[in-house]
């Protein structure tokens, strides 16, 4: 009778671990959900904090990832099991050489990468770990890159990295008003009205170019900060949104050509 109870006890308890492995696994974030750009918001517990916006692109078709480790570009490979949710790595990462102010963040990126070999979190938080299950990376999902994402009125906060401010004072200021079903842009580079057309590149949802620009040929105040505007503005290639309030204009480098908060 003793013996019988034990075994009653044995089948639940390994009913209650079975229950659990299910669940688990059932409950594991995919490696679908892993697709998209990624803000970096630390690196081994420490704030990513740099020159340019940190952050990492999973592309799963691809099989690729890039993205901005602080100061330059970086490129490379994602090995992801996709039968074994849980599991990921890069390799092959590769970066662009220009110097920064503060390369710290950036040399703890590119070092951290090459340990990462799993992940978990949601689809909109995510942790990347060690083998030993240490976290990494803290990462937040960007909203998807769309056109229809930049609708309605920015304004220019910075050229590159200079603060509209500090370059001139303007007496209007200057802003971008995006229409993604028309494919036109309206805006005040910082004395004078813009207009123009949008264009992309197929399949790139992120690419992003100006076409035709015209601007009414006044003079005043401003005229200084107009100008950098409008030579960023010629060099813009794509664009990333941080998130609901904030995007950036980026140059063939990865640049942020013009930084915009949403009016």
């Amino acid at each position: 009778m003793k013996m019988k109870k034990l075994s009653t006890m044995g089948v639940a308890l390994l009913a209650i671990v079975l229950a659990s492995s299910c669940g688990s696994s059932k409950n594991a974030l995919q490696t679908s959900a892993l697709e998209g750009e990624w803000n970096i918001i630390t690196v081994n517990g420490k704030e990513a904090t740099a020159d340019k916006d940190v952050f990492i692109g999973l592309n799963l078709k691809e099989n690729r990832v890039y993205g901005c480790a602080g100061c330059n570009r970086i490129m490379g490979a994602i090995q992801v099991d996709k039968d074994k949710a849980g599991h990921l790595s890069f390799g092959q990462v590769a970066s662009t050489r220009m110097l920064c102010s503060d390369m710290a963040t950036e040399r703890a990126v590119l070092e951290a990468l090459e340990n990462v070999t799993g992940y978990k979190g949601t689809e909109q938080e995510l942790t990347l770990t060690d083998g030993n299950g240490n976290a990494l990376f803290t990462l937040s999902k960007r909203p998807a890159a769309t056109l229809a994402s930049l609708n309605g009125k920015w304004n220019i906060t910075k050229v590159y990295d200079e603060a509209v401010e500090d370059i001139e004072k303007t007496e209007k200021t200057p802003f971008l008003e995006f229409n993604a079903d028309k494919k036109t842009l309206h805006g005040n580079a910082g004395c004078n009205i813009v207009n123009g057309g949008i264009e992309q590149e197929k399949g790139k949802p992120a690419s992003l170019k100006f076409d035709k620009l015209l601007s009414t040929m006044m003079a005043g105040p401003g005229m200084t900060v107009e100008g950098k505007v409008l030579e960023a503005m010629n060099k813009v290639r794509s664009f990333i949104v941080k998130d609901e309030h904030t995007a950036a204009l980026l140059d063939e480098n990865g640049a942020e050509a013009l930084t915009l908060v949403k009016q």
